[in-house]
């Protein structure tokens, strides 16, 4: 089994290019009464009926690795450098809320005129928000880091019923699960000694 993304013509031959190619990262979070577009490169592009705006190299983007399993893969965006009017979106209860990140290529350093269309590598839900704060040589800058899960919860919807009764209402006349009924506190009767 492979991993398998759509990746548009003039894309795929500008991230192929031996020579190399400028890359962007773009990322949608569906902030509570302001969704954000924004990306890893200067200035203001369109795409996709939206204006992303440049945070250039006060974003940070880190991704997990393309793998298969059940685990939640974790994501993360931060945004450093922001002042003290950072209070007002540490208080916002964003969990749950959607988020997508797209790679593509770009003709400039640092540019936003787009080759081909970007394709997504990562899409999630906001899991929590952290406050960071760094020392730097004009005294302090805060940050804003906003991991994204892969995937709900694995506590979101957690429960398991399964009952001889349930089992016979689905699949009439099966009768596998009635020498489970009370298992649990017969083992327990009969324990061998310790």
């Amino acid at each position: 089994m492979a991993i398998e993304r759509t990746i548009d013509a003039a894309t795929l031959a500008a991230i192929s290019d031996q020579a190399g190619f400028y890359p962007i990262v773009l990322f949608f979070v569906d902030w509570p009464g302001s969704p954000v577009y924004a990306h890893t490169n200067l200035g203001a592009l369109s795409w996709a009926g939206q204006t992303w705006n440049g945070v250039g190299r006060v974003g940070q983007v880190s991704l997990p690795g393309d793998t298969y399993g059940m685990a939640q893969q974790e994501a993360s965006l931060a945004l450093l450098g922001l002042g003290d009017e950072l209070d007002d979106y540490l208080d916002v209860d964003a969990r749950d809320r959607d988020a997508r990140v797209y790679f593509g290529a770009v003709t400039a350093r640092d540019g936003n005129s787009l080759i081909g269309e970007p394709f997504e590598v990562f899409s999630g839900t906001i899991n929590g928000l952290n406050d960071m704060t760094q020392a730097t040589d004009e005294g302090r800058t805060r940050g804003v880091q906003v991991p994204l899960a892969s995937g709900p919860s694995q506590r979101a919807k957690a429960g398991v019923y399964h009952s001889f009764q349930d089992q016979s209402s689905r699949f009439l006349g099966d009768t596998a699960g009635r020498l489970l009924i009370n298992s649990e506190r017969e083992g327990q009767r009969h324990r061998w000694p310790e």
